[in-house]
């Protein structure tokens, strides 16, 4: 009997010190030495424009020139000769600038947005210059983002004598993949083609092969894959390709994390473009600018205060009312809401004013259910923990239920803010029943000799 005592104790401070463990690395973070500093390895929260503010950006059709080399023919060459001309020309031709180009580089853009998974953004769009404005949510990807947004994409694969084989009208799909050997992982970017661009692929497969002369010297033809005419590789084929999937390798097979995740990102980029399609326009970045967030710090200080306050006067109310069950609530109420920050930052869920008002109102569902639970146990004293722990749990199910249906209808919505409430809500909700089934149910069971 006192040995089976001494194991539920020890059962209890294990859990108590790791929901104080989980709690710590919530709150705190988990810090790895990195160069001369420390860096957090958990995920960033994720914040709409109304708490972290906005990257203003302006995208406007571009009046630049370029040098253009022209042979006797009129035919445009890439290099100078003794009978070429070279000419300035802008770089979008008076005809090129139509209204219908204006709408296609608009949705172009928007589609990118879309891809690369921007969680919110505002767009505005002039159809009589085709400038677009647009208000990017504020994070670590921001600047990445704006790169790719205004990228012609203009993807070609040329030969040597800069002949176009391929280009973004016979790609089909971009894919993002990977492979892991004993030399490290590979990333690559796999474009699925159309009918007529496999059937080019299978002839270039066949052309552009490693070869010598009688010799022994290289005599390699190889193909150019460029993209808005920067040469991102020089190649050739090692076999017959029939299956009309061009696979191109991005960085080198490597075992480092942080440089096979930007090996990633920049395949997922290229995806993007090729998936998007190339502008039909060159578009600058005339202006880029960050717009703080109307709600500054002072303005979060007293509602903090306030909330903090309330938590603390009702956990005390706890430990006082229910002694020493409202003693482990308090530390399983401190839990709840570190696993509930957790699961925030590795869902990706984006949190706006409407989401922080979703988690208090789920920290009030949590505390309601401990209440009930400890009055429970307190005045029925002649039914076991674990049938008064079912049926209060019962009870929470039943009431939770539209709640949780709400919930998740809302984290459908295309408007960040209720979306954001919807998540946080479900997640809420899902964490409140497991944690309070797997931990509140063992501790209480625990620490009472009433089983």
């Amino acid at each position: 009997m006192k040995k089976d005592t001494v194991s539920r104790k020890l059962k209890v401070i294990l859990i108590i010190l790791f929901i104080v463990l989980i709690s710590l690395i919530s709150f705190g973070g988990i810090f790895v030495p990195k160069a001369k500093n420390y860096e957090n390895i958990l995920p960033e929260y994720l914040l709409g424009m109304d708490l972290s503010g906005a990257r203003h950006i302006t995208l406007t059709v571009s009046d630049e020139t370029e040098d253009v080399i022209y042979d006797k023919d009129g035919n445009v060459v890439s290099e100078e000769g003794d009978d070429t001309t070279k000419k300035s020309e802008p770089v979008n031709s008076k005809d090129a600038l139509t209204k219908e180009n204006y709408e296609k580089s608009k949705k172009i853009v928007e589609e990118r947005l879309d891809l690369i998974g921007v969680p919110e953004y505002t767009l505005r769009f002039d159809e009589e210059n085709g400038k677009i404005g647009i208000d990017l949510v504020e994070n670590s990807n921001t600047d990445m983002v704006i790169q790719y947004l205004y990228t012609k994409g203009e993807f070609t694969v040329e030969d040597e004598e800069g002949n176009v084989l391929l280009n973004n009208q016979n790609i089909e799909k971009a894919q993002v993949g990977y492979s892991t050997t004993t030399t490290g992982t590979s990333v690559y970017l796999s474009m699925h083609l159309n009918k007529e661009g496999a059937e080019k692929l299978k002839e270039m497969s066949t052309t552009y092969v490693k070869t010598t002369d009688e010799e022994g010297k290289d005599t390699t033809k190889k193909v150019i894959f460029k993209l808005d005419g920067m040469e991102l590789i020089s190649t050739y084929f090692e076999e017959e390709i029939s299956s009309g999937v061009l696979q191109l390798s991005v960085g080198q097979a490597s075992t480092d994390g942080e440089t096979i995740q930007s090996y990633l990102m920049e395949a997922s980029n290229l995806a993007v473009i090729l998936n998007s399609g190339n502008m039909p326009l060159e578009y600058e970045l005339s202006e880029n600018r960050y717009v703080k967030s109307d709600l500054t710090l002072n303005t979060f200080v007293i509602p903090s205060i306030i909330v903090l306050a309330i938590v603390v006067i009702g956990l005390i109310y706890l430990m006082i009312r229910y002694k020493k069950y409202g003693i482990i609530s308090s530390v399983l109420f401190i839990g709840y809401v570190a696993i509930l920050l957790l699961v925030l930052r590795f869902a990706n869920v984006v949190l706006t004013l409407e989401g922080l008002i979703g988690m208090i109102i789920a920290m009030v569902l949590n505390y309601v259910f401990t209440i009930l639970l400890l009055k429970s146990i307190t005045t029925d004293e002649d039914i076991e923990i674990n049938r008064k722990f079912n049926q209060a749990m019962i009870k929470a199910i039943i009431v939770i239920i539209p709640a949780t249906i709400i919930a998740i209808v809302l984290c459908f919505a295309q408007w960040l803010p209720i979306y954001s409430f919807g998540m946080v809500m479900f997640w809420g909700i899902i964490i409140m029943l497991l944690y309070n089934y797997i931990f509140t149910k063992f501790l209480l069971v625990n620490i009472t000799n009433n089983k």
